[in-house]
């Protein structure tokens, strides 16, 4: 199947796949919210959960990436139970995964990394998941 759609997907312009500009800013009601109401945790990246993001999520959790201290005020408003993110957070923002990873290929030189050393280079690192009680 990869065969046939990847060489398709890779020309088409990203916005087409991916929230870009001020389209990461908006939300659009979806055939997608039922699984919103359907799961106790909401996980992938911040971008897609903004763009479906149920005007009600009583009592769930968001496993995610980079949010500002604006998408946690919006998900305490929606009623989100608790915040995980990969990375820690600064300045009220969490550290962007790709970020991290470019600072870990810093640091050694090389790339690509395998996993056992970003999992080495991260227990090294001290960094840890920010995790906030919403609610």
């Amino acid at each position: 199947m990869a065969r046939l759609i990847a060489p398709v997907v890779t020309q088409v312009p990203i916005q087409w796949l991916y929230p870009t500009g001020r389209s990461q800013e908006s939300s659009h009601k979806s055939w997608r919210s039922r699984y919103f109401d359907w799961a106790d945790v909401i996980a992938g990246d911040f971008h897609y959960i903004r763009r479906y993001l149920p005007e009600q999520m009583p009592g769930k959790i968001v496993l995610t990436n980079t949010t500002t201290a604006d998408d946690v005020e919006l998900l305490r408003k929606r009623g989100v139970k608790m915040l995980v993110t990969t990375t820690p957070r600064f300045d009220g923002r969490s550290l962007p995964t790709n970020l991290l990873e470019a600072s870990f290929v810093a640091v050694t030189g090389k790339h690509p990394l395998s996993s056992g050393a970003y999992r080495e280079l991260l227990a090294k690192s001290g960094l840890e998941p920010d995790i906030q009680q919403l609610q």
